[in-house]
């Protein structure tokens, strides 16, 4: 490969030797140190590959071995740059763009974002610009270690950071912290209380003494397993107290209410959108395509491209908005439709509120009063009521007498 680029750069021909005896002409170049290969024999002559620089300087030995040289194909660097030495303009323009190359090379156009699943990447994009790290900024201007410890402290879920500048490219290798297992806390002594009115149904006591029955009724905040409990032996009648553990489940009943309004404004969405375009070059954004919105109400929907040649993304790209317009108009809301969206919006309250929990029996109250429409919602769920209490002791001084 090395030998190739060597040649190239040289210049080298394709050359043929005709005469009598051209096996001669060969003996004479080897005796004189001449380079020379793929010599093959034709019909009448001989083919082979030289060196511009020898090939000029062989001249005598042709004519001594009596044998003529002709030239059927030029190669290489030296007959580039004679070919195209008339067209200066071509030579002044590659050089220019050799050296604006150069230039831009200095500089950061793309960023890329390697691992963060479970963080947001526009979050993260945006903290690099402000941490100093943005498109079209000077490589030498960044210290990119000062911009990996910021970022660090503006997003605390990063527990790692690597940013590699490489042809253009600021590749950004991050890794989310690793969450610590929650600790239990200390066995302080406590009582399990209920967290609502309920109907209990069925007990689990690890630990601790159980103050109610199964199907009993129960009270808010009420003690459902309690701290004191006595002593293992018979003998002794000692209290102590515990950290109580267990769950209690119990019949509860949730109460919901959903109202909606008789008469709504909403935005219908028009058919026509107007579009704004710009070409980015560089650091600049000139605008080619401006349509101002005919709407007051309106929303956008952003686009870019950017040129990518070879994977490596150019400072050259069009960026566009898309702005569709919206007209407000006012609805009046029919009986049965108010009562299909109601009953969307309590399953979607039961999807996210009670979901979890063993759901027994579901009641649905729809009324239209004045000028809105409502729906009662009652559930009766089974679930665990038991909530932790802290008991506080306060240990009695012993006074000596």
């Amino acid at each position: 490969m090395l030998i190739k680029l060597i040649r190239l750069l040289r210049g080298y021909v394709y050359f043929s030797v005709i005469g009598t005896y051209p096996e001669r002409f060969i003996n004479v170049l080897n005796k004189n140190g001449i380079t020379y290969w793929n010599i093959l024999p034709k019909r009448d002559k001989l083919t082979g590959y030289m060196l511009l620089y020898d090939y000029k300087n062989i001249r005598p030995y042709a004519k001594g071995a009596s044998v003529k040289l002709r030239c059927i194909k030029k190669s290489g660097f030296p007959f580039l740059v004679k070919k195209y030495s008339i067209r200066k303009g071509v030579a002044i323009g590659a050089a220019i763009a050799l050296a604006v190359m150069f230039f831009l090379s200095n500089f950061i156009w793309d960023i890329k974002l390697n691992g963060g699943e479970t963080l947001s990447a526009a979050g993260i994009y945006s903290a690099l610009e402000d941490c100093g790290l943005k498109r079209g900024v000077l490589k030498s201007s960044v210290d990119f270690e000062a911009v990996e410890r910021k970022l660090i402290i503006k997003i605390p879920e990063i527990r790692w950071i690597s940013i590699n500048a490489l042809n253009g490219i600021a590749e950004v290798e991050i890794k989310e912290e690793i969450k610590k297992p929650k600790v239990k806390k200390g066995k302080y002594p406590c009582n399990l209380t209920a967290e609502s009115d309920g109907i209990i149904t069925k007990t689990i006591v690890n630990n601790g003494t159980c103050e109610v029955k199964k199907g009993s009724a129960v009270m808010k905040n009420q003690v459902l397993v309690s701290s004191v409990v006595k002593g293992t032996n018979e003998a002794e009648d000692k209290l102590s107290f515990v950290h109580s553990d267990g769950k209690i489940y119990a019949d509860i009943e949730y109460k919901k209410e959903f109202i909606i309004p008789k008469k709504n404004n909403i935005m219908i969405l028009n058919s026509s959108y107007n579009e704004k375009t710009n070409l980015n070059f560089l650091w600049t954004s000139l605008p080619l395509k401006l349509d101002c919105p005919k709407s007051e109400v309106y929303g956008e929907i952003p686009y870019e491209k950017s040129l990518v040649f070879n994977s490596v993304t150019l400072p050259i790209g069009i960026s566009s908005r898309k702005i569709y317009g919206f007209t407000e108009t006012e609805r009046t809301r029919d009986k049965s439709f108010a009562k299909k969206l109601l009953l969307k919006q309590s399953r979607l309250s039961e999807i996210f509120n009670i979901g979890k929990y063993n759901v027994k029996n579901i009641s649905y109250s729809f009324k239209e009063i004045k000028n809105s429409y409502k729906l009662n919602s009652t559930y009766t769920v089974n679930k665990n009521i038991a909530r932790v209490r802290r008991v506080h002791i306060k240990k009695s001084k012993k006074h000596n007498r």
